[in-house]
């Protein structure tokens, strides 16, 4: 396991209170589809400048290299995707690299499907690369019965799960993974907290609540390998960035 030493630096000025179990505002069953929207757009634009992306095709590119030269398309798994702009700017990403590629991207919540149609209906035939589902990833096993996926990404969707919830959805991430789990989240730490605090001054309430809320319901690097190793998940590596406030972690079932 490939660990960054700066994250232990950093690590020390963690911030060592609990994460909340408050929903976020977007968790609400009954959150408008315009506060939805704006949440997305500001989702968008923090995954565009902290390497919500570049993460991704990295591990993507991980994941190639350990296909060696199958012409076969590589099969991801986008487990709440929200409005599903990694899964297309992963798409555009392959096809211009002539690297053949599927990606199922499901989502349980009406409102993040309506956001990813939305989406999905401007990005012109490209769009029938990903298949769209309404479930949670508890629904995968049931929905696909034994299929199992190339990659199994999750990119800022289990900060919003309790902690008893986090071992039991990276092990289902595992189990649906023939290859490679991806875990990309949010850093839990007093700079992070700062910086997302001035990113949002000037949001609506809703986005400034659930931006400032998430990274409180982020997560520790001692937590991080705890909820993995629970789950029964091989770490490969864990990489940590103070200034993005993210971390990607690439790990292999055990199967």
């Amino acid at each position: 396991m490939r660990v960054d030493v700066m994250s232990m630096m950093i690590e020390s000025k963690a911030i060592v209170t609990t994460r909340p179990t408050e929903l976020e505002g977007m968790d609400e069953p009954n959150a408008s589809q315009l506060d939805m929207d704006a949440s997305f757009e500001f989702i968008r634009r923090v995954n565009r400048l902290a390497g919500g992306f570049l993460a991704f095709k990295h591990a993507i590119r991980v994941a190639l290299r350990g296909r060696g030269h199958s012409s076969e398309p590589l099969e991801i798994l986008d487990v709440g995707t929200g409005c599903a702009d990694l899964p297309i700017a992963i798409v555009a990403w392959a096809l211009r690299h002539n690297i053949p590629i599927r990606v199922t991207a499901i989502d349980p919540h009406a409102g993040s499907i309506a956001a990813a149609n939305e989406c999905l209906s401007a990005y012109g035939a490209n769009a029938n690369f990903i298949q769209l589902a309404q479930c949670g990833l508890d629904d995968v096993a049931q929905q696909w019965r034994k299929r199992t996926w190339d990659v199994v990404h999750a990119a800022m969707m289990l900060h919003h799960f309790p902690d008893e919830r986090v071992p039991a959805a990276l092990a289902t991430m595992g189990r649906a993974s023939s290859g490679l789990v991806v875990w990309n989240d949010l850093w839990r730490t007093r700079m992070s907290a700062t910086i997302v605090h001035a990113l949002t001054m000037f949001s609506s309430e809703f986005v400034r609540h659930d931006a400032r809320l998430s990274v409180a319901k982020g997560f520790s690097r001692r937590e991080i390998l705890h909820h993995v190793s629970r789950a029964g998940l091989h770490t490969d590596a864990l990489s940590m960035n103070p200034f993005t406030a993210r971390f990607l972690l690439l790990a292999t079932p055990v199967h």
